[in-house]
């Protein structure tokens, strides 16, 4: 590329981000050992990606359609990045690259960190490592982890491929293919044509095989997990849940959920009272959770089930709250799913997010289950004692 058109992009790039109230990535030059050239055309692929960082995947011009099911994972661990919520600031935080490394081949390591500064003092909010290839003229980026994980074993059980590092765990294995198959045949979910499940030992490592180095929301987290669907294929990055069972059937149940019915939509606490139901919570079973709102209900015999709803109060106060709304949410969906089938369900589920007074939702449950708001408190005692 000649000088003048170098300068021309550069100076589109910069017009680019200032339309969008991004900042171009800060670069020192000195941490950048390549020639001119590829590092000008590098950065401004690099801008043109974290341009475009907040849109869908499929919409982003710098990744390959190959490489969108790993990206589309990283890339919702780098939306936002910029800002300071507490600040109501959009753009605290700015890119910053501080590293690149020619691997050859026309592949290069990307190290991006997002900073901001507070009483005078530079703050880490996030730091990330790509990988950047040159296809035809252009730049595009994709995660490292199949690079990370290329010594790894893997074993198919069905339509999921597991990766591991030594001995597979196929109980655990084997029971996360039977939750999701249970999941998508209640979701009528079409079949996968690609599904990889990655075990990790904990959390800190499965974001350093995807390629997050470092991110302020996940200070002191041992176990989670990151999963991403794209067209047909599935991913799922394990780091674990409490030592033993190494997936949590409860996130499980959203993260299936979440690929047929659209967020916008999608009503919390009815989603929250399957995942009780189905999945437990915090490491308790349904039957765990159901005795505690149980002895609440014991406890509290005068106990207004509309108002304790509509307020979102807790069983209990504790650092692994059980909510009331998720726990009568999951006896209602027990008592629709057995009478009429999960369709009806899934009508509740789909009735709109929580708004103030959940009208949106009780007009919704009087309509499939002749449930209504002022007979509400009665049909909730009467679920409590028949249920078991």
């Amino acid at each position: 590329m000649k000088p003048d058109l170098l300068l021309i992009a550069g100076l589109l790039i910069f017009s680019t981000f200032s339309a969008s109230g991004h900042a171009p990535v800060a670069v020192k030059k000195s941490h950048l050992p390549i020639d001119s050239l590829t590092k000008k055309e590098l950065i401004s692929a690099l801008n043109g990606f974290l341009i475009q960082k907040e849109k869908p995947i499929d919409q982003n011009q710098y990744v390959l359609k190959e490489d969108r099911l790993e990206m589309s994972a990283l890339v919702d661990e780098m939306k936002g990045m910029d800002k300071n919520k507490k600040l109501k600031d959009d753009n605290f935080y700015r890119a910053n690259l501080t590293n690149i490394v020619d691997l050859n081949d026309n592949t290069f390591l990307v190290q991006v960190s997002y900073l901001g500064i507070s009483e005078k003092l530079p703050v880490l909010r996030a730091s990330f490592k790509l990988l950047a290839k040159k296809a035809d003229t252009q730049f595009y980026f994709f995660s490292p982890l199949k690079q990370n994980t290329r010594t790894w074993k893997t074993k198919k059980l069905s339509n999921i491929t597991f990766h591991f590092k030594d001995i597979l765990d196929e109980a655990n294995a084997r029971l996360f293919l039977k939750t999701v198959n249970s999941y998508d045949k209640r979701l009528s979910t079409p079949a996968t044509l690609l599904s990889d499940f990655y075990f990790c030992d904990n959390f800190p490592e499965v974001l350093q095989v995807l390629g997050v180095e470092y991110k302020s929301d996940y200070r002191g987290v041992k176990y989670n997990d990151i999963s991403s669907h794209e067209n047909n294929g599935n991913l799922e990055i394990n780091g674990g849940y409490n030592g033993i069972l190494l997936f949590d059937p409860h996130d499980l149940w959203h993260d299936r959920l979440h690929r047929v019915v659209s967020l916008e939509v999608i009503n919390r606490p009815v989603d929250e009272g399957c995942a009780y139901l189905y999945g437990g919570s915090w490491g308790n079973s349904w039957n765990d959770v159901l005795a505690l709102f149980k002895k609440y209900a014991t406890d509290h015999p005068s106990a207004d089930w509309l108002n304790l709803y509509i307020k979102n109060e807790k069983v209990a106060e504790s650092n692994k709250p059980e909510y009331i709304a998720y726990a009568i949410n999951a006896l209602i969906v027990q008592k629709i799913e057995k009478e009429r089938g999960f369709a009806t369900v899934l009508e509740l589920i789909s009735c709109g997010k929580r708004e103030p007074g959940d009208d949106n939702y009780f007009k919704a449950l009087e309509k499939i289950s002749s449930i209504t708001k002022t007979g509400f408190n009665g049909a909730v005692w009467e679920l409590i004692k028949g249920a078991n």
